[in-house]
């Protein structure tokens, strides 16, 4: 069963030189505790924030409008990812915790420098033990 991206903060922290830590992105920090980052196999030295500036927390926790302005939205991804990157210089990779901030990892890929992960990566790897691909021989 692939229930959160957070399933995958093992996987990518192994990944990772020693020294290197990952750090999550969340769409509310508050109600990601280390009780769930533990039962989500983190370890106690990954760091998480989470935005709260202009517009995604304030329209998906606050449910203060329906409708989102998406390029507010992926300032508020950009800005939580730098925060935590500086904040945490440690940070190595960063995998996002909200089912919606998928269209937001490869700017903050690029803004932060480092590896992102997030629903959809581990979907894709889920899938491909589901359905293994064929390759054609010789």
């Amino acid at each position: 069963m692939a229930t959160s991206s957070l399933m995958q903060v093992p996987w990518v922290q192994a990944t990772l030189p020693p020294g290197r830590r990952v750090g999550v992105v969340t769409v509310s920090r508050g109600s990601l505790t280390p009780a769930h980052l533990a039962a989500a196999g983190c370890r106690p030295t990954c760091r998480s924030w989470g935005p709260r500036g202009r517009e995604f927390f304030r329209v998906l926790i606050q449910a203060q409008a329906v409708d989102m302005d998406l390029d507010l939205a992926e300032q508020d991804i950009l800005d939580a990812g730098r925060a935590l990157v500086a904040a945490h210089p440690e940070v190595g990779a960063i995998v996002l915790e909200c089912t919606n901030m998928p269209p937001y990892a490869a700017a903050l890929a690029a803004a932060v420098g480092l590896p992102v992960y997030d629903i959809y990566s581990m979907v894709s790897w889920f899938q491909a033990g589901l359905r293994p691909r064929r390759f054609q021989q010789g």
